[in-house]
């Protein structure tokens, strides 16, 4: 019977096994490669000793260092400041851009939609550069303002894209009820449209929010004096060596990471799925 079962399968079957497990092997290592850095990252900040090679015992002094460093504060202040307005300013123009690609009809929409997805082809410091030498030519200084604007510049093709990916598959039948009902264009866009969107606009936010206190190309052009972000300053702690103290500043960060990733996956997944499958 095992004779028999063995020809029903074809003689690709040996082949098709191997490869199969050969994927597999791949995609385990695969992650494997990627997630060993962060384990050992994690699991040196709770070093007790300053050595990132040498485990010497466990403690928790570099996250009460971490905790109590004023420059650290400082940056992450400065970072959730830029990360939060230039993602609320990403998504409302890669909104209200997609649902016009999407719903409208006008000259030039196809050069919009490339135009905004022009930065993620282009490279981020060419970009920087240009930002910079016209903030320059306008006599704009350097501070929160030009950082704003300059995340928001690598944010709205992200956020663009979610939310046109999300406008298409809407019922336009639903809009066109509401307006047979009575709704004017701005009581069916807030009552029907929006609430639709919600799932969508909250995730390019976040994502704008992450790419953003990220950044460090970005920044690195359009920062002035006093407006150092997080990723600058451990950039600048790096270039006197690898401590443990950035290990356990890392360890937070990933910490925070993996929290807002649950509370997204928890609150908006089975939303979205129930929306893609009507």
């Amino acid at each position: 019977m095992s004779a028999t079962g063995t020809a029903r399968r074809g003689p690709g079957w040996i082949t098709r096994t191997f490869v199969h497990g050969i994927s597999g092997w791949l995609t385990l290592l695969t992650f494997i490669f990627m997630l060993a850095p962060i384990v050992v990252l994690i699991a040196f900040a709770f070093n007790s000793g300053r050595s990132t090679v040498v485990w010497t015992g466990f403690s928790l002094d570099w996250f009460a260092k971490v905790w109590s460093n004023r420059h650290i504060a400082r940056a992450l202040n400065v970072s959730l400041v830029v990360a939060i307005a230039s993602a609320a300013i990403a998504t409302a123009i890669g909104a209200l851009a997609a649902i016009a690609i999407t719903r409208r009809q006008f000259p030039g929409r196809d050069v919009l939609g490339a135009a905004l997805a022009a930065p993620l082809v282009l490279p981020e410091i060419v970009l920087g550069v240009a930002l910079l030498v016209f903030m320059s030519y306008a006599g704009v200084s350097l501070g929160y303002r030009t950082m704003i604007v300059g995340h928001v510049l690598v944010s709205v093709p992200f956020a663009t894209l979610i939310v046109r990916a999300a406008a298409s598959s809407l019922d336009p039948q639903l809009e066109h009820a509401a307006a047979d009902l009575g709704a004017n264009e701005w009581q069916t866009f807030r009552m029907v449209t929006l609430p639709q969107l919600m799932p969508a606009l909250f995730t390019s936010f976040i994502l704008a929010a992450t790419l953003s206190f990220d950044n460090l190309v970005m920044s690195t052009f359009t920062s002035g004096v006093g407006t150092t972000t997080l990723p600058l300053r451990i950039y600048s702690m790096l270039k006197l060596g690898i401590t443990p103290e950035i290990n356990a500043l890392g360890t937070l960060l990933v910490l925070a990471n993996v929290t807002i990733l649950f509370l997204v996956m928890g609150r908006y997944l089975p939303l979205m799925l129930k929306t893609n499958r009507r």
